[in-house]
């Protein structure tokens, strides 16, 4: 009993143990799913950090603080600053030309807008800075700059009071002067009025104490006096301005990233491809958009080492899906290209080719034309066969392999455009080898001199779509599978590319390589701590 129950204890242990780093595991997928989608922007920001610091030197930056009785205030921006159409106002007085021009008549280059700040902290604190590369005299430009806005800011003010002082008085003597006595409503004038005068005396003297810098007597006054406020310098400015740079540009690549998955959804799994397309899903393959073509063929990176994709046993069972019990021509498309069409056609005509079959892998991608380049199969001035003797437009590209060149000409092009050209193509070159893989051109390219993708589909045997997870727009997707089914394409069945959307074990084992050339021993915890863990 005892030896049972320590057996269950342990292996509870080990199950409790295990959740941790599964979640670790997960997080660490995740991290590395976004490297392209926010890790290229957030290192795109990194490098316009760094380029606009090599650009600019460090500023310094002068700062005085200014303090309001916005209580006594008779004009309305001063009784409340805070406000936001206020700040506009008190940002044109502070960047009037003559006040820049008199707050440093001598600097070189002359003081701008754009090396002053105005921060209004509430309805009685506002702060201005001035920007600068040197520190030499920038405390008294601050400080000329406090005391000439503050010149611009009550001018009007002190005119205002003047105005409605004079007023006042006016009114004062002419009810002094009436027949005494005055009458009750008479006397009540008066008394308003000398006590008007006495105020607006005082909210005189108030300002007249600004302009003559008295304290705390003023309406407004340097609650501090100015200061020079360094700038970060060396690594700390430098690893400031890059985590800012990488922050922001991160952010907006992540927002990005949400905003077309939710602005242009993208099929997300191979049940919602089939649920969108009503076709069957034959193959999922998480490496097709990275085939390398090698002397030797084509090569995938796998675990460190470039294999070809031909020895997978996934290649193996899907290439046995799509040739089995039907003979003739195989077409392979996609809905917008760039999903790997091209790789899968190659990869099934090699996989033909390695079992023995003499094979054609025909380039009819026109918008690109990336299986004659990758092939370096040439012009592609090719003519349609005549019947007699080899047809000089096969390219030999391996053991049992050759290549169809793109037709560049326009009398290729035309020829087959002609009623019976294509089935006079694909007749020669079913002549010519036992299997026949057409990568053919994507259904949204409607580019001129293009071949109609289903055109060529309705004369082949069978058809493969190829999309990509996480990719491919669920709304083209449906587009093309209908234009293919309406237009009596016999199409087996969708391949999905999941090279933009692993699973989390094929994110962290990609992880696991990248960190090999880097910290070998890394790499290969990582990869032995996934072997072990319970993550899909």
């Amino acid at each position: 009993m005892r030896w049972i129950y320590t057996q269950n204890h342990a292996r509870v242990a080990t199950k409790e143990s295990v959740l941790p780093m599964n979640a670790l595991l997960a997080a660490l997928a995740d991290a590395w799913g976004l490297r392209r989608p926010v890790g290229l922007p957030a290192l795109a920001g990194a490098l316009i950090a760094a380029t606009l610091m090599a650009m600019h030197a460090p500023q310094y930056t002068g700062r005085v603080l200014l303090q309001l009785q916005a209580d006594v205030a008779r004009a309305p921006v001063l009784q409340n600053i805070s406000a936001p159409g206020n700040r506009q106002a008190l940002w044109a007085a502070l960047t009037a030309p003559d006040v820049l021009r008199d707050s440093a008549p001598n600097a070189n280059p002359p003081l701008t807008p754009q090396d002053v700040e105005l921060r209004i902290l509430n309805n009685y604190l506002l702060e201005i800075g001035v920007k600068n590369a040197s520190p030499h005299g920038l405390e008294m430009v601050t400080e000329n700059l406090g005391y000439n806005f503050i010149q611009a800011l009550l001018a009007p003010e002190r005119m205002r009071v003047e105005q409605l002082l004079s007023e006042a008085q006016n009114e004062l003597v002419q009810l002094e002067a009436m027949p005494q006595p005055l009458s009750a409503t008479a006397q009540t004038q008066l008394n308003r009025a000398v006590s008007a005068v006495a105020q607006l005396q005082s909210d005189l003297r108030l300002l007249n104490n600004t302009f003559g810098q008295q304290g705390g007597q003023a309406l407004i006054w340097f609650a501090e006096a100015a200061r020079v406020q360094e700038p970060t310098t060396g690594l700390p400015r430098w690893f400031a301005g890059l985590f800012m740079g990488f922050g922001i540009g991160g952010a907006a690549g992540f927002s990005l990233h949400r905003a077309q998955q939710r602005w242009r959804p993208a099929v997300a799994n191979a049940a919602e491809a089939q649920a969108i397309s009503g076709l069957p899903i034959i193959g999922t393959l998480p490496w097709l958009n990275q085939l390398v073509i090698t002397q030797q063929g084509s090569r995938v990176n796998a675990g460190g080492k470039a294999l070809a994709p031909t020895e997978f046993s996934e290649v193996t069972r899907l290439y046995r899906t799509i040739m089995r019990n039907v003979r003739g021509p195989i077409m392979v498309v996609s809905p917008n290209g760039e999903e790997g069409a091209t790789s899968l056609a190659l990869m099934l005509a090699e996989k033909a080719a390695a079992e023995g079959k003499t094979t054609i892998v025909g380039d009819f991608n026109l918008k690109n034309r990336g299986l004659s380049e990758k092939l370096l199969l040439g012009e592609g001035s090719w003519a349609l066969s005549s019947g007699k003797g080899a047809w000089a437009a096969l390219r030999n590209v391996g053991p049992n392999l050759q290549a169809l060149p793109a037709p560049r000409h326009l009398a290729a092009l035309h020829g087959l455009a002609e009623q019976g050209g294509i089935p006079s193509l694909l007749t020669a070159a079913q002549k010519a080898a036992e299997v026949v893989v057409l990568d053919a051109s994507p259904l949204s390219a409607t580019n001129r001199g293009n071949l109609d993708a289903v055109t060529l589909g309705t004369h082949a045997s069978r058809t493969v779509l190829v999309m990509q997870q996480g990719i491919t727009p669920r709304h083209q997707l449906k587009q093309a599978a209908d234009q293919l089914l309406l237009a009596g394409v016999n199409v087996q069945g969708i391949v999905i590319n999941q090279q933009f959307a692993p699973s989390r074990r094929q994110n962290v084992l990609q992880l696991a390589d990248f960190l090999s050339w880097i910290l070998p021993p890394l790499g290969r915890a990582l990869a032995q701590a996934v072997r072990k863990s319970a993550i899909e």
